[in-house]
């Protein structure tokens, strides 16, 4: 079983999932479009980004890029769609659509790995493609469905009615 703080660089990992747990389920919980909102989501993108790029550092799964590495890939590219959603802004809802998913997605994957680093210490190795990835797997699929189910609810929550979104929706 590794070691969980092996290096500075897992110290600064660790330390940034903690601030980035913290920060980005305070954000989901909390009212939206508010000031705090907007601190705890800054402050979940610093930590999340100090998280990222530490990732890209650690290789004491597989002794190289890896598929837990992927996953950091993935994060990185939904937190740049919520956060590039939120600043750029468009016409339209459509930005907030995107922040929703992008963020939501982020945290989901936040969630997914911290089951997997959890499970790939507490496990045999032998087992690590059925309880590490198939409980980070899980995870993502649970939080996907949340993100899916809760959407419409949390748009009209913020002033986006179901008619101002068929308005706005692209003809198919």
């Amino acid at each position: 079983m590794p070691s969980l703080l092996h290096s500075p660089v897992s110290v600064l990992h660790l330390l940034a999932a903690l601030v980035a747990l913290g920060t980005g389920t305070a954000a989901l919980f909390l009212p939206k479009a508010t000031t705090r909102h907007r601190r705890l989501g800054w402050a979940y993108v610093g930590s999340m980004s100090v998280l990222l790029l530490t990732a890209f550092r650690i290789y004491t799964l597989f002794g190289r890029f890896g598929i837990v590495h992927w996953g950091a890939v993935g994060s990185a590219g939904a937190l740049a769609l919520g956060v590039g959603a939120a600043v750029a802004r468009p016409p339209g809802v459509a930005w907030l659509r995107w922040h929703y998913v992008g963020m939501g997605t982020s945290l989901t994957g936040l969630y997914a790995a911290l089951v997997v680093e959890s499970t790939y210490r507490l496990f045999s190795p032998a087992y690590f493609w059925w309880s590490t990835l198939g409980s980070g797997l899980l995870v993502l699929l649970l939080g996907g469905g949340l993100l899916y189910r809760q959407y419409p609810a949390w748009v009209a929550a913020y002033g986006v009615s179901a008619a101002g979104r068929a308005a706005r929706a692209p003809a198919t």
